[in-house]
C-alpha cells in the first residue's frame, strides 16, 4: 500500500481525484491527511509546489520522501511549470528549493493511451454520452451527411476560452510541444466568411461560467448538437499524447472538426479517414483562418468525398465508444501505469544516493532551504 499525502488547490485534476478513477487504486493507494503519514508527496501543478505548506517542506527536510509532480495538463506543464521535458527538476517553494519527480504527459507513461485517451476517463459522462451519440451518427449514410451539412445555419462555430499573449505560444521542438491558445483565438477572431458563431463566457459576457454549470460537458454537446458544419477543436496545447474531449465533441455533435496535429501525434492513430477532419497544422492564424473561409461547400465533388470520410469516421467512433472492453481495458491500463510510476519513484529514492545526479539534486535543494 502506497501512502500519499495530496495537497494543493489543484488536487482535484490528478488521476487520484476523480471519483470514477478511484476503484482503480482501492487496495493500493491510501491519501493519509499530513505529510509526515506520507510515502509520496502528490501535487497537480507546479504552483501548488511553490505554496506547499511549511509542514511539508519540513518533513522533506527530515525524511528525504518524493515529491512527485502529477499533472494531467500540459498546459500547466508549460506556461508555469516551463520545463516539461524534464523528468527531475528543482522546483522553488516559499521555504527554498526541492527536488521533483514530473509525471506529465511528455515524462510518463501513465497519459500515454492505448486507444481512449486520459481525460476521457476522468468521468463516465464521457462514455455515456458518447456511446450514445456515435451509435446514432453511424446510422447515417454519406448522403445524410451532405444532406445535413447543408442544412445547417451556422458555417463556423467555436467554443473555447479567449485567449490572448505571446506568453500563450511557448514551444519546445524536441518534445513537439506548443502552445496554441493565443494561435486559436486568433483563427476566430480572423474568420469571416459566412455564418460564424463564437461561443462561451469569453466571447459572450452574460453566459454562465463553465465551472457554474450542473454539467459542462453535457451542456456544450446540447448547444452545438448539429448546429454547425464546422466546428474549432483546437486543443490549449500541441503535445502529442494530449487528446481531450474537443475532437470528439465536434464528431458527436455532428461538425466537421478543425483541430490541428503533426505527423507524430497520436490522433493519427484513432484511424480516422484524413478527409473527415480539418487539420490546419503549420499554418499561422491568418492561414489556418483562411483556409476555414475557403471550405467550398457548394463543390460537390469536395463535399461528397468529406462526407464518405465522415460516416466512416463516425463508425469507428461507434465502434470505439460503445464497446464496454475498449473502457475496461484503458482504465487498467491507467491503474498499472500510474502505480508502476510511484513504485518507480519509491525505488529511485531509495537508491538516489547512488546516483550521483540524483544525490546532486537532493544536495542542491538541501542548501537552498
Amino acid at each position: 500500500m502506497i501512502r500519499v499525502f495530496r495537497t494543493g488547490r489543484h488536487a482535484h485534476r490528478t488521476p487520484l481525484s476523480y471519483n470514477a478513477l478511484a476503484p482503480l487504486f482501492e487496495g493500493h493507494i491510501k491519501e493519509v491527511q499530513a505529510p509526515s503519514e506520507a510515502d509520496l508527496y502528490v501535487f497537480a501543478h507546479i504552483l501548488d509546489i511553490e505554496d506547499a505548506p511549511k509542514a511539508l517542506i519540513e518533513d522533506w527536510r527530515q525524511r528525504q520522501r518524493p515529491i512527485v509532480l502529477l499533472s494531467e495538463e500540459p498546459f500547466w506543464d508549460t506556461l508555469w511549470g516551463k520545463r516539461p521535458l524534464a523528468r527531475h527538476r528543482l522546483a522553488e517553494s516559499r521555504w527554498g528549493k526541492v527536488p521533483v519527480h514530473q509525471l506529465t504527459h511528455h515524462s510518463s507513461p501513465i497519459f500515454r493511451f492505448e486507444r481512449i485517451p486520459y481525460y476521457l476517463l476522468t468521468n463516465h459522462r464521457f462514455a455515456n454520452a458518447y456511446a450514445a451519440r456515435f451509435t446514432r451518427n453511424a446510422r447515417l449514410s454519406p448522403e445524410d451527411w451532405r444532406k445535413a451539412f447543408l442544412r445547417r445555419r451556422s458555417h463556423l462555430a467555436f467554443l473555447f476560452e479567449r485567449r490572448h499573449g505571446e506568453h500563450h505560444s511557448v514551444k519546445w521542438p524536441e518534445g513537439d510541444i506548443a502552445g496554441l491558445c493565443h494561435w486559436r483565438t486568433q483563427i476566430a477572431e480572423r474568420c469571416q466568411r459566412g455564418v460564424i458563431e463564437r461561443l462561451g463566457r469569453s466571447w459572450q459576457a452574460k453566459v454562465p461560467a463553465r465551472s457554474q454549470l450542473d454539467d459542462w460537458h453535457l451542456d456544450k454537446l446540447v448547444q452545438l448538437d448539429q448546429r454547425t458544419r464546422i466546428l474549432g477543436a483546437f486543443e490549449n496545447t500541441h503535445q502529442p499524447n494530449y487528446i481531450t474531449e474537443k475532437l470528439f465533441d465536434a464528431f458527436a455533435c455532428g461538425a466537421l472538426p478543425a483541430y490541428v496535429a503533426s505527423p507524430g501525434h497520436r490522433v493519427h492513430e484513432l484511424n480516422l479517414p484524413k478527409k473527415s477532419w480539418l487539420n490546419l497544422y503549420t499554418h499561422s492564424a491568418s492561414s489556418a483562418a483562411a483556409v476555414l473561409d475557403q471550405v467550398d461547400w457548394a463543390d460537390r465533388t469536395w463535399l461528397d468525398s468529406t462526407c464518405t470520410a465522415y460516416a466512416t469516421a463516425q463508425n469507428r467512433l461507434a465502434d470505439l465508444f460503445s464497446q464496454p472492453h475498449n473502457w475496461l481495458r484503458e482504465r487498467q491500463r491507467l491503474q498499472s501505469a500510474l502505480l508502476e510510476e510511484f513504485h518507480s519513484v519509491l525505488d529511485h529514492a531509495k537508491t538516489s544516493t547512488d546516483d550521483p545526479k540524483a544525490r546532486a539534486l537532493v544536495e542542491t535543494a538541501s542548501l537552498t532551504c
